[in-house]
Order: C-alpha cells, then structure tokens, then sequence
C-alpha cells in the first residue's frame, strides 16, 4: 500500500501540459501543485521561493505524509518553474531525487524503507488555465535504485538490492474544474524492467528479472481531500475515484536461487495483456487477460527434469465493495479463466506413457458473482490486526455464473444460483445447480484399463454417480440437478439425499 501511495504521489507531481490555452504564471503553477500535495495530506515546507524574471525556484521543497503506521517524506529538491512566452511554463525537477518512509509496527518496533529516483532530462510543461490545466511529461529515463531498509528486526547488513527503470515514458495529465477536481491522463512506457538481488551466506543466493515493453494506460478520476494514513473505504468514501485501462506487450521474467536445499530456476514469458480497474464509493473491480503464455520450471530442488507448461490465456476479475454499508446489498464477483494450458509431456507420460489418455489442452473457467451487506471496513490495519475480527458482513446470494473444467478427455460444467438466510448467526443456503458431466465414464473406464484405479473403487464411484446424476441427452453424458431447500433437505435430480 505505502508503494502505491508513493507512485500515485509522484504521478501526481508529474502533472504536465501541452497547447497553450491563456497565459499561466509560475506562481500559478507551483500553487497548484501546493493544493496537489495538500489535498493528499501532505504538510508542504520550502527553504524559499525566489522570482528572478519569467523563472520562480522553490528551494528545498519536502512533502510529509502521514501514512498506514508510520511516515512519509518527499524530498523533492529545488523546482524551477519558468514561463514561456507562449502561455505555457516549464517545470524542472532535480535529476536525483530521495525518498524515505519511516514506519512503526504494531508492536512498536520502528524501521525505515528508502530508495533514490533518478529522472535525467525529465520535462514537464503545463498549458492552459487554473481551471483547466494540463500537464505534458517526457521522461527518457526513470529508475529506482539504492533501496534500503533499516529497522529492528532488519540485519544490518540486508542481503538484498532492488533496482526497477523504465524508458520512454510520455503523457499527460489534465485537471478540470474547482473545489472538486476531475483528472484525466494518458501515458506510455517503451519499456519497464525489475531486477532484484539475494545474497545470504545461510539462506542462499539468486535473482529476479522482470521486463515488459509497450505498455499503455488511460486513466479517469476524481480528486478528493484525502490523508495518506485512511484506509481504502475512507478513500473511496471520501470521493476519491478512478477508472483506468491498461495494455502491455511481450513480458518476461526470470527467477533463479541456490540454497541449501538445492537449486530453482523458473522463466515465464508472455506476448502482452490488458487490464481494468475501477475504484470508487461503489468498490473496487480490478481484472485483467494475459495471452500466449509460457512458464519452464526446472533445477535440482524438483525431483524431475525441467518442464514446460504453456497456455492461450490466463484471466481474472475481482469485483469486491469496500464502503461499509449495513442497509444495502454490494455486489461482488470473482472470475478466473485457464484457457488451452498443455502440460509438459514429460508429466503425461509418467501416469500415462502407452498414451491412452487424450492430451488435448485443458480448460478451467470459474465465474462467481453474488451480492454481500458489508457492516465492517475490512481494509482498516486495525481490522486486519484484529486476532478475534468478526466477519465483515453477510454473504446474501451467490450466482455459479459458468463452471467449466476439460481434462484428459472430460468436461464438467455447471451454473447455479443461492440465497441465503442469515438469521441463524450463520449462512444456510438454498437454491439450486445444475451440473453436467461429458465424457466422465470414458476417462473412468481408461484409468481402471491403465491400473491407476482398482475395478472395486470405480464401481464405488459409478454407484456414487448413480445417487447425484442421471443420464443425459448426448452419449456419455450424466446430468444432476442439485437443489438445496430452506428448510436444509437437500435433493438430488428430485431424490431426497439429505
């Protein structure tokens, strides 16, 4: 969270402009950066500002923060802002510039986390007037470097470097409006990369390597009063929203450790993916696809040879409220999609090496959505720190939207729909699903061919089926419907199984 925070800070800082649409002044501009910092609870101190012609420098600006169990500070180094002629005023940054976030743990131990921005050659040029300002940036180069952490329960000597940059990295941001501001951005990255190093003479050595090229974003808001320390239910009740999309290209990354136990080493490699989120009073609902993935997983830490997995494309949504709110129902929804996933051969032909099993890729679609009262802010620290926390809320309904699963020749899929009762002090359900199996006698009847199943357990198993489903129309096919009564009878295709 305090990451987060830190980059929707600096993001913040680095609001820029383009076509001029009346004549700002400096002073304009670096009031507005003022109200900025402020409106994210900063406490903004200067060792001066001096005004020589058409340039005002702001001298050894830091902006304090209060933050989730600790602070933060942002040295941000002496700011120039000189206007241009053309309406428009030129912001410049120092090259280098520090940041450190002091914390306290809830046993009160006390630490901090700090790291070096380098920007060289960074341009931000605002344009257009207080009530309509743009901000248009050019970084060539951003990276993060020189990452410490310092603390009680921190080694003096912590075995690990951290270093992230990017490049490339043009856009702008646009405010509108008075005492609530709306903002709009636009950016891209030519590329973003992420190494990190470990270095323990106990535990063992290895890497992190992350890239990723072309990646996109645009991004709609609002601008709220807010302090740095409220949790996410503050903030989306205070007024702070978002809604964004993202894009990103070809990515990689490498992992790599040697320790006692032996050695790991995984690569994984994707061709690009979107993204979307929303954030706002109503919640948050964040998802995103990745396409045309491939992961080896190998080393003397498994007890095979390197394998291979790879797949069409991984999705996923979450859809969760955050305000609490104990007279209304909230929805929420999860989704996640494994979709063409061929597993190595190698894995096939340790259960199956005469290949009667059908090794087309496997499928796996899970599509939940329902509706929760939430009477807690399950994203306050003290909630989470909370050893004896009560539950949130009630959950109220439950939708099985899709279940879907392909394996081996099989395929199940069902949908469903619940309500429930919480009067009781706890959810009884009821409601009905319905489930269909394709193709699940075949795959029982090669198994217990191959030996991997005794005859006297399919048997149990073909009973079993027998209770919950009956047959369907297609061949091979067996169909339950599973209905779930108030009064906690449960029944199976109209037969009473509980």
């Amino acid at each position: 969270m305090t990451f987060a925070r830190i980059f929707s800070t600096t993001s913040a800082l680095a609001l820029v402009a383009g076509p001029a649409f009346a004549d700002l002044t400096a002073q304009e501009v670096w009031t507005d950066w003022k109200d900025l910092l402020e409106s994210y609870g900063a406490e903004v101190t200067t060792a001066g500002e001096d005004q020589s012609g058409d340039t005002l420098t702001v001298s050894r600006l830091t902006a304090a923060f209060a933050v989730e169990g600790g602070d933060m500070a942002l040295e941000l180094g002496n700011i120039t802002f000189a206007e241009q002629g053309d309406g428009s005023v030129v912001v410049t940054m120092e090259d280098t510039l520090p940041f450190a976030v002091d914390f306290v743990d809830p046993d009160g131990k006390e630490g901090r986390v700090s790291f070096t921005l380098r920007q060289p050659g960074g341009r931000i040029v605002a344009s257009g007037d207080m009530e309509n300002l743009r901000y248009d940036f050019d970084y060539p180069t951003m990276t993060i470097s020189d990452f410490t952490m310092e603390g009680d329960e921190v080694p003096d000597d912590m075995p690990m470097a951290l270093d992230m940059a990017l490049t490339g990295m043009t856009g702008y941001i646009a405010l509108s409006g008075g005492d609530v501001r709306n903002y709009e951005s636009e950016s891209d990255i030519a590329s973003f990369t992420m190494t990190m190093d470990i270095d323990d003479p106990e535990e063992g050595s290895g890497s992190f390597n992350f890239a990723m090229s072309d990646v996109g974003q645009t991004v709609k808001g609002t601008l709220a009063d807010i302090q740095m320390d409220m949790s996410a239910a503050e903030l989306a009740a205070a007024g702070l929203s978002q809604t964004g999309t993202g894009t990103y290209g070809p990515s990689t990354m490498n992992f790599a450790f040697d320790g006692p136990d032996g050695a790991l080493e995984m690569a994984a490699a994707a061709e690009g993916g979107t993204l979307n989120m929303t954030f706002g009073e109503g919640g948050m609902d964040y998802g995103g696809v990745t396409r045309g993935i491939t992961m080896t997983v190998g080393g003397s830490a498994i007890p095979f040879p390197p394998l291979t997995f790879a797949m069409d494309k991984s999705e996923g949504r979450i859809l969760m409220p955050m305000v609490p709110n104990p007279d209304e129902e909230q929805d929420f929804g999860l989704v996640m999609t494994l979709e063409g996933l061929v597993i190595d051969n190698m894995l096939w032909n340790m259960i199956d090496p005469s290949e009667q099993l059908p090794r087309d890729p496997a499928t796996l679609v899970v599509d939940l959505g329902g509706s929760v009262i939430l009477t807690e802010d399950f994203t306050a620290p003290e909630y989470a720190e909370s050893m004896d926390a009560a539950p949130p809320g009630t959950i109220e309904s439950l939708d099985i939207n899709a279940i879907r699963l392909t394996l081996a020749g099989a395929e199940l899929t069902g949908d469903g729909e619940f309500a429930f009762n919480n009067e009781m002090g706890m959810p009884l359900p009821s409601g009905t699903a319905n489930l269909m199996l394709t193709g699940g006698n075949t795959l029982l009847d090669t198994l217990v061919g191959m030996g991997l199943i005794p005859e006297d357990q399919a048997m149990g198993a073909r009973m079993m089926l027998g209770l919950f489903a009956r047959p369907g129309d297609g061949p091979d096919t067996l169909v339950s419907t599973i209905e779930v009564n108030e009064d906690g009878s449960i029944l199976a295709n109209g037969q009473r199984i509980k």
